[in-house]
């Protein structure tokens, strides 16, 4: 029981609270969720100012974690908004930075906390990792240093 009481508590504290966050934003975010659904033309990795890395983690019998880290930006970028999505069956929110939270600065060649940062979300799954076929569309929008805003859009099912 003590163990139970633990995770609660842990969790509540953990757990991200979007009570405070405004309509604009909870309809900013289902409309570039639907966007991104909707999207049919995308981007080669080649041609993408950063680095994308998905990988899938088995966390127990029954839930795998995604993971998607992007890195390496090859320009200063800044007023990040990106939102992920996988054709999978969920309950829970998309992960998605600058678009419920704050947007966030990437630096070419930062050697601190600007480097990079990482969506995480859980897919409720016995499936073992090698047999899921996960379709990811990762949606990212930022303004380069001279003021010009782009709008990426990657889709995969390969993951490192």
């Amino acid at each position: 029981m003590k163990k139970l009481l633990l995770i609660l508590l842990i969790f509540f504290t953990v757990a991200c609270d979007y009570s405070n966050v405004s309509e604009e934003a909870k309809n900013e975010y289902i409309n570039k969720k639907e966007e991104l659904t909707k999207k049919e033309e995308f981007e080669n990795i080649d041609n993408i100012p950063f680095d994308i890395t998905i990988s899938l983690d088995r966390i127990n019998e029954e839930e795998i974690t995604y993971r998607v880290i992007i890195d390496n930006a090859k320009e200063d970028i800044s007023n990040i908004k990106a939102l992920l999505i996988h054709d999978y069956f969920t309950e829970d929110i998309f992960p998605s930075i600058g678009i419920l939270d704050d947007t966030i600065n990437l630096k070419h060649n930062a050697e601190n906390e600007e480097k990079g940062f990482m969506l995480v979300g859980y897919i409720n799954t016995k499936d073992p990792l090698e047999k899921l076929k996960i379709e990811f569309r990762l949606l990212v929008e930022y303004t380069d240093t001279e003021k010009k805003e782009h709008k990426i859009y990657y889709k995969t099912t390969n993951f490192s």
